[in-house]
């Protein structure tokens, strides 16, 4: 069968999903997907809200009957393709789908850790009773997967001490190697013809070549990225170093739990750790002038004052503690990963003795610790080089790979420049359901009242669409701002990021009438609010990067040394992509009906305002308050 005969009005689709309806933009996008595996071609699809585009890439992917590779951004929509939209998708299909989902190893329970806490009796009374309800779980599971306990919370302290990362796992060496959660998973993965998998996962085994998919990449035929805006986010990180104070503590806490291995020596091994984390508090303590600052600038941290010698004084100490863990290492296999591990940290550690010209370093100091990094500016050229002994399909799709209808600012990240790239607009009717508010605030975004003005024009709007809003931030402190002025608020039910899990305030959200959510950069996307329970979308500023971070300073030196400039050429598309998924949480359904409010008035005074409404969908643009509270006040009449 083709495809045509899963997408038209009396096709399998159409029999089998309960509100299927065709839309041409689908079928579009599934005959691209289905021509790139046909010629193993690389495809990017932009693929408005509503296109379907999950489907779009499925239906042909399995019918090809190749070993297919899913990726997505986030662990939430790997658990929603493959419990969700996979089952209602098995019954259109002929043949049962032999489907399996892989996490990273975080996410699997480690049988071992879990005995080693077990035996410890520091657990707090909260943390005691967790480590019961793991404990009963863990001889019940199948899986492994600790998204299985829902009575734990996962900020739950306990679970980096239960699961194992890639560097103190032990791999073959370890007593409960042939029950481990994680190689069952793996196994299950590579007997599979569809894997959904997370763009973490796929980068770790890209580059690392350790995250211990084995055979599975390399016998993959087709890889599909959904989401794959975020993989110019999530790659710098793998093809970058970097070490934090938590990778120490992590690291002396588990020789702790060697100490009957290693005690012979009176205790030389735990004098020397104890001293590595002496020095660690004080270079800690020399850059405390930087907590809570976001990324700063490596070369501009070693200017100060002891900090360079008190790098330094780390650095020996931990190479010291290398040196006297060396004759343990054979002891045990816990010995053995711990001393991997501190080489690995002191290769890290030794990287940032000086200053790199290669690549952009940083530090982040925060209350509990501080992290080193350091990443490539470009990432095309790396990235290009991993996949390149992958002779097969490649296929990226999302709602926003496009700015001003061009994809050459996404292409470019990736080194994508022979991509076939298709466009399926959203066949939502925008005109009809949204209406885009441009206020002309008399203000500018830097002045200091900018919120307050945002917040009490806000109100207005609040009260025609009785609450059902989110009102989404550029930065912490306009969240924080804004959240003191509403906090006294009895008209409203105010939900603010940071108050609570964000899957507790969505929920709260939608079952609480006359709510309003204040959140930053976590809730412009990956958040799915069907119907007028959310009506009203009101962004403070464009989402313009911040000009402080080291790599986006960088980058655009980069840019200017070759004769570009870097605010059009990259800023700018970057904003774009940045608020159509801000202004994409809107309209979700066909029946939909809402109002974006912009509030930044550079959207109208400054010349490239234009570039930012051209790539927005087409709703009916509106600069006066009137109409807009009259639509807001005709949902809400409807609705009741």
């Amino acid at each position: 069968m083709s495809v045509e005969d899963y997408f038209s009005p009396e096709g399998r689709l159409a029999e089998s999903v309960n509100g299927f309806k065709q839309r041409p933009q689908q079928l579009e996008m599934a005959r691209a997907v289905e021509e790139a595996i046909d010629h193993n071609g690389t495809l990017v699809v932009e693929a408005g809200t509503g296109v379907g585009k999950t489907f779009a890439y499925l239906i042909p992917a399995i019918l090809s009957a190749l070993k297919v590779v899913v990726s997505t951004g986030t662990r939430h929509l790997q658990d929603q393709l493959f419990y969700t939209d996979l089952p209602a998708l098995q019954k259109a299909l002929p043949v049962p789908v032999d489907a399996a989902i892989l996490k990273g190893r975080a996410n699997y329970l480690c049988l071992y850790r879990l005995k080693q806490v077990q035996q410890t009796t520091e657990e707090s009374a909260r943390d005691y009773r967790d480590l019961l309800e793991i404990g009963d779980w863990s001889k019940l599971t199948q899986t492994g997967d600790i998204a299985e306990v829902n009575k734990v919370t996962e900020r739950s302290m306990l679970w980096s001490q239960v699961t194992s990362t890639r560097e103190n796992c032990l791999g073959s060496d370890c007593p409960d190697f042939k029950q481990c959660h994680v190689l069952k998973a793996r196994k299950r993965a590579q007997d599979a013809n569809l894997v959904v998998i997370n763009h973490h996962l796929l980068c770790a085994d890209l580059v690392l070549k350790d995250e211990g998919f084995g055979e599975l990449l390399p016998t993959a035929d087709v890889f599909v990225l959904d989401e794959a805006h975020q993989l110019t986010d999530v790659l710098p990180n793998f093809f970058g170093t970097g070490m934090s104070s938590r990778q120490l503590n992590d690291l002396v806490t588990d020789l702790s739990k060697e100490g009957k291995a290693i005690s012979a020596d009176g205790g030389a091994v735990a004098k020397t750790y104890y001293a590595l984390l002496e020095r660690m508090e004080q270079f800690y303590a020399s850059v405390a002038k930087f907590a809570g600052e976001p990324k700063v600038l490596w070369a501009k941290v070693l200017d100060q004052p002891k900090v360079a010698d008190r790098f330094q004084a780390l650095l020996e100490k931990s190479l010291e503690l290398e040196e006297v863990l060396m004759s343990y290492a054979a002891d045990s296999p816990g010995l053995t990963q711990c001393y991997k591990r501190l080489m690995t940290i002191n290769g890290n550690l030794d990287e940032f003795s000086q200053v790199s010209r290669k690549s952009v370093q940083w530090l982040e100091s925060g209350r509990r610790g501080f992290r080193l990094g350091s990443v490539p500016l470009d990432v095309s050229v790396p990235f290009q080089r991993a996949i390149q002994d992958y002779d097969c399909t490649w296929i990226y799709t999302s709602a926003t790979l496009t700015a001003n209808k061009s994809f050459h600012h996404f292409t470019r990240q990736l080194g994508l420049d022979d991509a076939e790239c298709v466009l399926c607009d959203s066949p939502f009717d925008y005109p009809k359901q949204a209406r885009l508010f441009l206020p002309q605030l008399p203000m500018q975004p830097n002045d200091e009242g900018y919120t307050d003005a945002v917040i009490a024009l806000s109100r207005r709007l609040l009260q025609a669409s009785e609450g059902n809003a989110f009102i989404l931030f550029t930065s912490h402190r306009a969240l924080k701002r804004a959240a003191s002025l509403l906090k006294n608020d009895t008209e409203f039910h105010v939900l603010v990021q940071g108050t609570a899990a964000k899957r507790e305030l969505l929920k709260e959200f939608q079952s609480r009438k006359r709510s309003v959510l204040l959140g930053t950069q976590s809730f412009w996307e990956g958040v799915d609010v069907k119907g007028d329970g959310l009506c009203l979308v009101i962004i403070d500023k464009l989402p313009f990067m911040s000009p402080s971070d080291p790599l986006i300073q960088a980058r655009s030196r980069a840019l200017e040394e070759a004769g570009e400039n870097p605010f059009t050429s990259f800023q700018i598309p970057q904003a774009i992509l940045n608020l159509k998924q801000g202004v994409g949480r809107l309209i979700r359904g066909e029946r939909d009906r809402g109002v974006v409010v912009l509030m930044d008035p550079r959207i109208k005074t400054k010349g490239y305002g234009k570039s930012f409404i051209s790539s927005l969908p087409a709703m009916t643009v509106c600069d006066q308050p009137g109409p807009v509270i009259e639509f807001l006040e005709t949902i809400q009449s409807e609705r009741k």
